[in-house]
């Protein structure tokens, strides 16, 4: 009796020793020489065994060094728990076809180097797809050629992304340090785009098909195109350099943080919502201009500077309590709500309708304001040192008030800043006497 228990003992233990051996992870080195290398190639790993799960689960860990790059070439489609990758390491698709490198452990790859992960072997359409999540770390470059991320992908503080040709991503992308999409090149996602670092857009696409969120401390600047199917929301900078920025929405926009052109750039937003809406700040920088396709509500607590360029809308509607001040160039139909108030501090041309209800005011000071439109005003036009001129036509039962401004006074002919006998001679002097029926 006692000898058959003992039998059967050894027998399970070998059984649960069997299996724990067959189900083991083995953690599996390459070890191939710089240069290239095929993952298919069992001398190129440590154990000498070609990682892919089959039995056994791998966790596999490639270290380029510091020295030149070591490429790992794939033939095959492969599946591993995970990746860890340092020092300089390209991965590579050594087919013309799709190649998948399947992780699924939690933890999928990542980066803490600088890593290339490329498609295309032998053409631009095939591509490198990885499933499971992505981790770039503090102090990692991940450039990407053509590659499909089908998981969420993380860019942590201090880590950059390189974007070239065309890379997607089936999960979120969610980013603390810095992505740069190189001209030409697409970056989109079938879900959201949390950005808290910096993305720049030289020329290319950036998309979500879901939200694109723009963090308090984010920055989207560049060129090109950025698209969210569901909407944008920017508590942070978006900035338009270089030349010509669209932000498309398929539904709507709203700032509370900084949309602002540099200096002969354009910044566009095309949203489908009616109206677009600022509580943050819009700045609008000279020989450049913020377009808005839709209307624009400057609600409470809003700023817009217009520092010598264009700001145009549908609608521009002026709130209370908003901040609306500078010189340049307005298009669009212009609404000053009730206690609303816009300073206009500087020769400006509004082109389109302007409405000044009850209780709202604009204020003209040190410059001439030309309104192409009609202007209808039932509230206040002040004058301070300026002059409004309403080539459209004005209507309403206006309040217009007129006094000398700051820095320039109408009757400051000799612009010595005082008004005094002086101006009056230096008017006789320059243009009285000078007339053709004085000489005669």
């Amino acid at each position: 009796m006692l000898r058959k228990i003992l039998i059967l003992t050894v027998v399970v233990i070998s059984t649960f020793w069997a299996c724990n051996l067959q189900a083991g992870q083995i953690t599996s080195r390459w070890v191939a020489a710089e240069g290239f290398g095929f993952w298919e190639d069992a001398n190129n790993w440590t154990p000498p065994t070609v990682p892919d799960n089959d039995g056994n689960t791998f966790a596999v860990i490639i270290d380029g060094g510091s020295g030149d790059k070591k490429q790992v070439g794939l033939l095959q489609n492969r599946t591993i728990n995970q990746l860890d990758c340092y020092g300089n390491v390209w991965l590579k698709s050594r087919t013309p076809y799709d190649i998948e490198l399947i992780l699924v452990d939690v933890n999928g790859l990542t980066n803490y180097g600088n890593l290339r992960i490329r498609g295309g072997a032998y053409n631009e359409i095939s591509q490198f797809k990885i499933q499971g999540s992505v981790k770039n770390q503090p102090g990692a470059i991940l450039e990407s050629f053509g590659v499909k991320f089908k998981n969420d992908f993380y860019n942590a503080i201090g880590a950059t992304l390189w974007v070239k040709y065309e890379s997607g991503f089936h999960g979120g992308v969610h980013n603390e340090g810095a992505i740069n999409i190189y001209p030409f090149s697409e970056m989109g996602t079938e879900t959201n785009i949390i950005n808290a670092g910096q993305i720049q857009v030289w020329g290319g696409l950036c998309a979500a098909i879901g939200l694109l969120d723009n963090d308090v401390n984010g920055v989207i600047e560049g060129l090109g195109v950025v698209h969210s199917g569901q909407s944008i929301e920017n508590r942070g900078g978006i900035l338009a350099s270089g030349g010509s920025f669209v932000l498309h929405s398929d539904g709507s926009v709203t700032n509370s943080g900084m949309l602002k052109n540099d200096v002969g750039a354009t910044l566009r937003i095309e949203a489908s919502i009616t109206d677009a809406n600022n509580q943050g700040t819009i700045e609008v920088n000279a020989d450049g201009s913020v377009v808005f396709d839709c209307n624009l509500v400057n609600e409470p607590n809003g700023i817009i500077k217009l520092l010598g360029g264009t700001l145009a809308a549908t609608t521009i509607t002026q709130s209370a309590n908003a901040n609306f001040a500078g010189f340049g160039t307005i298009t669009g139909a212009v609404i000053i709500d009730p206690n609303g108030l816009i300073e206009l501090t500087g020769p400006t041309n509004i082109v389109g309708d302007v409405n000044i209800p009850a209780g709202a005011t604009l204020e003209i000071s040190d410059g001439t304001t030309l309104i192409t439109g009609q202007t209808t005003c039932n509230g206040t036009i002040h004058m301070k040192g300026g002059y409004i001129i309403p080539q459209g036509g004005l209507s309403g039962d206006c309040n217009v008030i007129w006094e000398p401004g700051t820095y320039t006074n109408a009757a400051d002919f000799n612009l010595d800043g005082q008004v005094n006998f002086k101006d009056f001679a230096y008017v006789a002097d320059t243009w009285l006497w000078q007339t053709e029926w004085s000489t005669q």
